[in-house]
């Protein structure tokens, strides 16, 4: 099960992927306890995400999942994710074109 959403993940749209996996859930029909069961619980494993953040370890996989399940059960959630998910490619489109993100070539002769 993990591994199949995983692969939705990776093969939805940069910037809607988040929103359309929370639309075939939501089709799923879980009911209002279920979102909520989604909700609380990714409260819960993003707070301990958040709690590890400074020990070295997967602090911030462990944020990243939080906020997954969140999404999983909100759909304010999916579409920040999605934001997110855009700016974050921005912004690293934006420094992989920058010079100074390039490796200098020392000539020393």
């Amino acid at each position: 099960m993990f591994r199949q959403g995983w692969q939705d993940l990776k093969r939805g749209r940069p910037g809607r992927r988040f929103q359309d996996r929370y639309a075939r859930r939501r089709q799923a029909a879980r009911g209002m306890a279920g979102k909520c069961a989604f909700v609380c619980l990714g409260l819960l494993v993003l707070l301990a995400g958040i709690v590890l953040l400074p020990l070295p370890g997967p602090g911030m996989i462990i944020v990243a999942a939080g906020a997954l399940l969140m999404a999983e059960g909100s759909r304010t959630m999916a579409k920040a994710l999605d934001s997110l998910e855009l700016r974050v490619r921005r912004a690293y489109a934006a420094w992989r074109s920058s010079p100074r993100s390039r490796p200098t070539r020392s000539d020393s002769r």
